[in-house]
């Protein structure tokens, strides 16, 4: 990340964390406030509940009572004692009387749990109740209590949870329950005493057996209010006691749309805010951080271009304090490199020349020593008149020759070194480098087998198609020398990115490591007789066409050079 970013993310942090530090307390506030509210709205949904299970109780119990003492009660319970009573004529009786009362579960039966009538079961008429028995016997009379009551419905026979009540009637053996139940009715009632949804349950179970449908916050306030973890709704359990121990349960979820609302509308003005602020805070530092950083970038730029070796960069923008310093003592450091480089760059024009003076004298030194001493032999034998003059005149003006040859050729090989013409560039296929290259070799030497690998549609190179001849040449006569007893020669080409690789391959006995990184020096040789000026110019020409060259060897099996040449579209042009 550059500095300027880093600036920019420095102050639109030192604006924005305020502001986003204080949306988590006044989304706290909102919360608390929000289970305050639940929590007294749950209260006294509660206290609904409980009153309206209360009021139907009471209903039960005074219609029980009514029935009990009522003349149809009375007029059954004389003929059931003068046994003047017909099983099918009595069976739908209660079926009227709880219609009439707006009852839910009705029934009569004697004693014993056998049904006379029953409203809200009639099959059970003339069989006895197990239902109504347990009734009996563990809820005293005129007590409405919770009971799990079998009905018949629109599907069968259904539980179904009602406050149920039970009075014996007057002089007889007979005996009323009736009831209320806790179905849909009851539940759209609390429902609209609540203002939530109300659902009836049996005990252990999660399926309702009644339930109702009430309002839910929906929309985008209600996607926003979750999203900052604030429930829609809560739920109360109210348990249903029976005589027997618990029997289900009554839950209660009231809705909270107007605190989401509320919520939402602060928690959008607070994101707002924080979102202007934010946006502010960014183009504010993003301005601050470049006027700071556009003289460190200028800074940056030059010093980029002087490890190019562009040592006249200068830095032109404006800045004050340690910044200002900075650039005009980065101006005067590179005015000095300038001088330095002008002053080591002559000092090493002078070193370079003395130490190729000193490699020069040694070169021409070792021919002149057999030069003189076959002079010295021949006035020798001229001074002393030997029969043998004639043959020592011939073998030494031929060593002298010899001599002389060599001399010639560490000349002009210093010549070329020295005096080597700038390079003509112009777009050359690669294969028609090593195609010209072969043709000099119509017949290779006795032994060595040639190679030419060249794929194609290779980019052209921009050389100097002679210079660039000179050097491969060199490399082929440096690989045949090294196999005398003959080989494999490889010419091979391919390209890598942006370069074109032509690479020459003997099977020789490779390059000590040692003198690996001594091949390309002036005057360095292994060869018996060698100048070691032809490495030095190939590395020189190919280094003047913007390219490299590379060695690579392994002892016993033979060395590789690769000459790496940039495509004629990338290829400097000198002139």
């Amino acid at each position: 990340m550059t500095l300027r970013a880093r600036l920019t993310l420095a102050f639109w942090l030192f604006a924005a964390l305020p502001l986003a530090a204080a949306l988590w307390p006044v989304s706290r506030t909102l919360s608390r406030s929000l289970q305050s509210e639940y929590a007294a709205r749950l209260d006294g949904a509660t206290r609904a509940v409980e009153g309206e299970l209360a009021r139907l109780g009471a209903l039960a119990g005074a219609a029980a009572r009514e029935l009990a003492r009522g003349p149809e009660l009375d007029a059954l319970a004389r003929d059931e004692a003068q046994e003047k009573l017909d099983p099918a004529e009595v069976a739908p009786r209660a079926a009227g009387w709880m219609a009439a009362r707006g009852l839910e579960v009705l029934a009569v039966a004697d004693a014993g749990a056998r049904v006379v009538s029953s409203g809200h079961l009639p099959g059970r008429a003339g069989d006895a109740d197990p239902e109504l028995s347990a009734l009996f016997a563990a809820v005293p009379p005129g007590r409405a209590v919770p009971w799990l009551v079998s009905r018949a419905g629109s599907e069968g026979v259904e539980p179904v949870l009602a406050l149920v009540a039970w009075e014996p009637v007057p002089d007889s053996p007979l005996r009323v329950a009736a009831g209320l139940a806790l179905g849909p009715r009851f539940a759209e009632r609390v429902a609209a005493l609540t203002g939530g949804e109300v659902a009836v349950l049996r005990e252990g179970e999660d399926r309702p057996l009644a339930a109702s449908a009430g309002p839910e916050a929906s929309g985008p306030g209600r996607t926003l209010a979750r999203l900052l973890g604030t429930p829609q709704a809560r739920a109360r359990a109210i348990p249903i006691p029976g005589a027997r121990g618990e029997l289900g349960r009554i839950e209660v979820t009231l809705p909270a749309a107007g605190l989401e609302r509320a919520q939402v509308t602060v928690s959008l003005a607070v994101l707002f805010a924080l979102c202007l602020a934010a946006a502010a805070a960014l183009l504010g530092g993003h301005l601050l951080a470049r006027r700071i950083t556009r003289p460190l970038e200028a800074l940056r730029e030059a010093a980029v271009r002087v490890a190019g070796g562009d040592l006249g960069a200068r830095v032109e923008a404006r800045a004050s304090g340690e910044v200002g310093d900075l650039v005009r003592a980065f101006n005067a450091m590179t005015a000095d490199l300038i001088r330095s480089r002008e002053r080591a760059t002559s000092a090493e024009r002078v070193a370079a020349w003395r130490e190729v003076a000193r490699r020069l004298a040694h070169e021409v030194k070792n021919p002149l020593t057999p030069i003189a001493m076959s002079v010295e032999t021949l006035r020798e034998a001229l001074e002393r008149r030997r029969p043998d003059f004639e043959e020592i005149f011939r073998e030494g003006t031929q060593a002298i020759q010899e001599e002389v040859r060599r001399l010639k050729r560490i000349v002009d090989e210093f010549s070329r070194f020295a005096r080597l013409p700038p390079p003509q560039p112009a777009p050359v296929a690669a294969g028609e480098l090593l195609s010209a290259l072969l043709a000099l070799y119509p017949s290779p030497p006795p032994g060595v087998r040639l190679e030419r690998e060249v794929p194609e549609g290779l980019p052209p190179v921009s050389v100097d198609r002679d210079q660039m001849l000179q050097v491969l040449l060199n490399l082929v006569q440096n690989a045949t020398e090294a196999m005398p007893r003959g080989g494999s020669l490889r010419l091979a080409a391919r390209r890598e990115g942006a370069e074109v690789l032509l690479s020459v391959s003997d099977t020789g006995p490779g390059i000590a490591p040692a003198d690996v990184t001594r091949v390309f020096e002036p005057y360095f040789t292994t060869k018996e007789g060698g100048t070691g000026l032809g490495l030095a110019i190939a590395e020189r020409i190919v280094s003047e066409h913007g390219g490299r060259i590379e060695v690579a060897s392994r002892q016993g099996q033979g060395a590789t050079f690769t000459v790496r040449l940039p495509v004629a579209s990338a290829a400097p042009q000198t002139s």
